[in-house]
């Protein structure tokens, strides 16, 4: 641990958001250590196949949104009869 704060500097503030990124090198570390390569490279495809995924779905969904006409907005020109 002392040989990895040397190289890395450490946030002098301590806010909540670097302790969460250096959690999650430590935690990116053990999972490194314990599974082996050939397991991370098909875990890392998934994830990518996951993202890409979600990418085609949201923007199927954004040009759904962008081409229908939204209802409503357009009024006819209504008939009053006056007496």
């Amino acid at each position: 641990m002392a040989k990895e704060s040397a190289t890395k500097p450490r946030c002098p503030y301590l806010c909540p958001m670097c302790a969460l990124y250096e959690a999650q090198e430590v935690v990116q570390e053990g999972i490194r250590q314990c599974v082996p390569a050939e397991v991370r490279d098909h875990l890392d495809r998934a994830a990518r196949e996951v993202v890409l995924a979600l990418r085609a779905f949201l923007e199927k969904g954004l040009e759904t949104i962008v081409d229908e006409p939204k209802p409503g907005l357009r009024r006819k020109p209504q008939k009053v009869k006056v007496e």
